[in-house]
């Protein structure tokens, strides 16, 4: 499997970016945001997007970008064209801030992305970027504050590096005392 490749652009269409590689000619998809211009010796980041339905060979221009892209991909319901609207319409640094900050108003916005889907990005986007995974117990809390009217963004900043260990009691008793002071 390929890292990425060092090339030249020749042309691209509304689908794909066409280069030479190693006296070949060769064809990418890739998001239309990063407005490639024909480009001599261009670092461009690969991905095979493979699954029993598309084969489709994918270049970005960060490795960063890229690996999201293939984090997104792997989130049930989450597909290769609503990987490339969200990476369309957002940044990588922009991704990782909604992810770390729990955003699920910002991502949600977006046409097609509803509150659940939203939701499952962000949670799975969480575990794998900050390592941080919700356990049952916490989602009971979770569920119990969002009822009693909290936003799900603040509870999520302030229960997301709580103890796993602490119980029900303690974990609530902590994120209380976050909250009240926001």
């Amino acid at each position: 499997m390929k890292d990425y490749l060092v090339c030249d652009i020749n042309s691209k269409d509304d689908n794909y970016l066409y280069v030479e590689y190693q006296n070949k000619g060769e064809y990418f998809s890739y998001l239309t945001k990063d407005n490639f211009k024909n480009e001599k010796n261009i670092k461009l980041f690969i991905v095979d997007h493979n699954t029993e339905f598309e084969n489709v060979e994918i270049v970005f221009r960060s490795r960063d970008e890229r690996n999201l892209f293939k984090e997104l991909v792997k989130i049930k319901t989450v597909g290769l064209k609503t990987s490339f609207y969200l990476l369309n319409n957002f940044s990588f640094e922009e991704f990782i801030k909604m992810i770390e900050e729990y955003d699920i108003e910002k991502l949600a916005k977006l046409k097609g992305i509803g509150n659940y889907t939203a939701k499952l990005i962000i949670e799975e986007l969480q575990k794998h970027f900050f390592k941080n995974k919700i356990t049952q117990k916490k989602e009971k809390i979770i569920t119990s504050l969002v009822k009693l009217g909290f936003s799900y963004k603040t509870i999520m900043k302030n229960i997301a590096n709580v103890d796993n260990l602490l119980s029900v009691d303690e974990i609530t008793k902590i994120v209380m005392e976050q909250i009240s002071y926001e």
